[in-house]
């Protein structure tokens, strides 16, 4: 039985718990650098293995799982694993608790279980991708941020007040500029991604930070198809069924990488203003989809076009896409 230690990780916390020598164990840690530190103190002190065949075994949760992750990989096999299919194993182990302690079990019993082809090894990121990671991640949390004060600028009534709500949008704008440079400058360093982010760029409606972000992704994860790539990012559509409810309505599943999702909706908004892809655009209207539903779907075409992009080295085809 294969040893492995399944993580249920949260933005400041995760839970662990071990399947290693036919023992179980279980153990809280800080989702920060002493935490990870502990929790490999912790793991080694649970078995004799080498730590290459002890398997640690944790959902796409978000963003919070990356650090971990990237942590771990140099000292153990480490799986990041598709919240869908724990999920799914969850149905079909009929188990209906909830509680961070046995969603960290479940996960590991997964990893005991899975065919070893669905546990892909993560590798730690170059120093590059990691730095990317962390400017477009303070490159979303300053938009946001953004997006309040403007929100609390239209609300002000009083001058004084408005001056200086004008003044923090003026620095986030600042600030704005100066990580986007960064972020250029960062890519710029390293061949394999300014290439690739090059080739995405001629893609319609994908500007440099989107292919930025959707490059950091593909050069840091192994993505068997498109699908895998599109259910990674939480853009493939799942049916209802239940009893005579057979054709039920479809709808985007909850899982999946909420940033990356962030980073193709104005991209898709482009693509639709524009027309870029007028066939495909038309055929959703024509069955009367919604304008978000529409929308949604141009983000998948994007992420599936990016991929068949990257995988096969070659530039976007306008010729074949007239007809898509």
């Amino acid at each position: 039985m294969r040893n492995t230690v399944g993580l249920d990780i949260s933005a400041k916390t995760f839970d662990a718990v071990a399947l290693l020598d036919g023992q179980t164990a279980y153990k809280k840690f800080q989702n920060n650098q002493d935490g990870i530190e502990s929790l490999k103190n912790w793991i080694n002190g649970q078995s004799i293995e080498d730590g290459q065949n002890i398997y640690i075994i944790m959902e796409a949760t978000g963003n919070y799982y990356e650090a971990v992750a990237d942590n771990l990989a140099d000292d153990y096999h480490v799986s990041v694993i598709n919240p869908l299919k724990i999920k799914r194993y969850a149905d079909y182990r009929f188990n209906r608790t909830k509680t961070d302690k046995q969603d960290a079990k479940l996960i590991a019993e997964f990893g005991q279980n899975a065919l070893s082809k669905d546990l892909p090894k993560h590798k730690r990121p170059s120093e590059n991708i990691q730095s990317l990671k962390r400017l477009l991640s303070l490159q979303n949390q300053l938009k946001e941020q953004l997006t309040a004060q403007k929100n609390r600028l239209k609300a002000a009534k009083d001058s004084f007040v408005q001056q200086i709500h004008q003044k923090q949008i003026d620095e986030l704008n600042q600030h704005l500029q100066d990580v986007d440079g960064q972020i250029k400058q960062t890519a710029k360093a390293d061949k394999a991604i300014q290439e690739t982010a090059k080739r995405l760029q001629t893609i319609p409606s994908v500007g440099q930070t989107t292919a930025i972000s959707l490059t950091v992704h593909l050069l840091t994860a192994h993505f068997k198809n498109a699908n895998h790539f599109t259910a990674f990012a939480g853009m493939s559509p799942q049916q209802k069924k239940s009893g005579t409810s057979v054709n039920g309505k479809e709808k985007l599943t909850r899982y999946g990488n909420r940033k990356l999702r962030g980073a193709l909706f104005m991209a898709a908004m482009v693509a639709m203003r524009q027309n870029y892809f007028p066939d495909f655009t038309k055929r959703l209207q024509k069955a009367k989809k919604p304008k978000m539903v529409i929308i949604c779907a141009l983000m998948r075409k994007l992420l599936v076009i990016a991929y068949h992009l990257h995988k096969n080295q070659t530039d976007f085809d306008p010729s074949r896409y007239k007809q898509a």
